[in-house]
């Protein structure tokens, strides 16, 4: 036997293989698209949309949104009861000047179904009109700065100054209105939820306040 004819077996070999691998390839092929033909194409999992509740929201209570420092004047005078004092105009009178801390904010509980709307990534929250939620006195830098007692004839109150203690609070209130405290509070609180709601994943994001009972 040659060298040529003692190849040819590897050869035939060879060939079947081929003929063998090609088969199994074309099999698999058809069946992929008798039985496989229906099945989706792997798509994307779309991502999920942001959420927001009014419950979730109206948990946070009174949000204290601006703290501002007030300072005013409370006066008050002892009006005599004798008739000599009282036509001499005589009188007892007290000028303090009183410092205190005002927080302003958001009572979130007020808020119903209706203060929000939301729609895929859109989302719409009307706040309730903004309000002092505490304010305190600071009884460090609180004094009397004037006092006069012209009395003849009649005692002087005791209490005076308790009495002007007791408008204090009521007048730095008056006091943080006038300075604004509301408006901050209007402002900086709408900026927080903008910026919350941003934060959730909201792409269009809409906060305004309660126009039929604040106006800034």
């Amino acid at each position: 036997m040659n060298e040529s004819s003692a190849t040819k077996p590897y050869i035939i070999w060879g060939v079947i293989g081929l003929i063998v691998l090609a088969s199994i390839g074309l099999m698999a092929y058809l069946f992929g698209q008798i039985f496989g033909g229906s099945a989706a194409a792997p798509t994307a999992t779309p991502a999920s949309l942001p959420v927001v509740t009014i419950s979730g929201l109206r948990s946070q209570a009174k949000l204290s949104s601006v703290e501002m420092k007030a300072v005013t004047e409370v006066y008050k005078e002892n009006v005599p009861d004798g008739w000599l004092d009282n036509t001499l105009g005589r009188k007892e009178k007290l000028l303090m000047l009183v410092y205190g801390n005002v927080q302003a904010g958001f009572d979130l509980e007020k808020m119903a179904q209706g203060n929000l709307w939301t729609d895929g990534k859109k989302v719409r929250l009307v706040l309730p009109a903004p309000q002092i939620l505490n304010s305190s006195i600071d009884f460090t830098h609180t004094h009397v700065v004037y006092y006069e007692n012209s009395l003849l004839f009649d005692t002087n109150n005791p209490n005076l100054q308790g009495a002007a203690l007791a408008e204090a609070q009521q007048a730095i209130e008056q006091a943080a209105l006038e300075g604004g405290v509301l408006n901050e509070a209007n402002k900086y609180g709408k900026l927080y939820f903008e910026n919350l709601l941003y934060s959730l994943g909201f792409t269009q994001v809409e906060v305004v306040v309660d126009a039929q009972i604040f106006k800034e």
